[in-house]
């Protein structure tokens, strides 16, 4: 298990170095991606499919959550409650290291606490001003749910 944990963290830092590295600066029709997903994004709705009608959502954002923001920084990533706050159901993770994976356009997220774990989100729309995510909630194997979250920022 801890031999596991071990070849996960170091994949995944191999990983992380592997795309910071492989990004170009010179991208002159605007903003590259991790320019752009470097900001404090504003959680505006979180759905999943709904329930006997997976082409129709079903919201779970809860009004707590409206001031909830994730800070994507040159250290790291933070999920900040605002000042109210709800259960933390709904991310399983607080703090951690993130990096983008261009060839699934993706978020690379890992946590260190309050157990090691390890999510991708797929981009589903990133502009200067909105950032909407999906991925799979696989906290129990048996339910795994597909989850979008839209932010804003």
């Amino acid at each position: 298990m801890i031999k596991n944990n071990i070849l996960k963290s170091i994949v995944f830092a191999l990983a992380a170095g592997f795309v910071m590295v492989s990004c170009s600066d010179d991208d002159i029709d605007g903003p590259d991606t991790v320019t752009l997903l470097k900001n404090d994004w504003k959680i505006t709705n979180i759905t999943t499919p709904k329930v006997g009608q997976p082409a129709t959502d079903s919201t779970i954002f809860k009004p707590c959550m409206s001031d909830d923001i994730i800070q994507f920084g040159s250290t790291g990533f933070d999920f900040k409650d605002g000042a109210t706050t709800c259960d933390s159901s709904i991310f399983h993770y607080a703090k951690g290291s993130w990096a983008y994976k261009p060839s699934g356009d993706s978020i690379l997220l890992a946590a260190m606490a309050p157990a090691v774990s390890y999510t991708s989100w797929k981009i589903l729309l990133l502009n200067d001003s909105v950032l909407q995510v999906r991925y799979t909630d696989s906290i129990n194997p048996a339910n795994k749910i597909n989850k979008t979250i839209s932010f804003k920022h």
